[in-house]
């Protein structure tokens, strides 16, 4: 009989902070009034929540950073989103390769 897989703890800190940065940010939009307290943004966050920890896991984990950093860097990762990390990532090929002539 196999043993049951096991899941690294970095996996599961790094998920854990990863929704933890997620409901930074939904607590934020609730204040802000843009979001209910309860709905289904919060469901649709679960996925962006743990994506967001796992890739910052991968890159802590090439950079070889200890734990605490990269739970650090899971929590902010989650907490900027896709869609902020996507702006700066553009800001900064726009900077470093040129923007686009029109």
């Amino acid at each position: 009989m196999s043993d049951p897989a096991i899941i690294p703890d970095a996996y599961v800190w790094t998920g854990g902070a990863g929704m933890l940065g997620r409901l930074m940010f939904h607590a934020r939009e609730v204040q802000r009034g843009n979001r209910k307290p309860w709905s289904a943004a919060l469901l649709f966050d679960l996925p962006i929540a743990l994506g967001m920890g796992w890739v910052a896991y991968g890159c802590c984990a090439w950079w070889h950073l200890d734990l605490q950093p990269t739970v650090t860097a899971a929590i902010i990762a989650s907490y900027l989103g896709p869609y902020t990390l996507d702006r700066l990532v553009a800001r900064a090929a726009d900077k470093y390769f040129g923007a686009e002539k029109q």
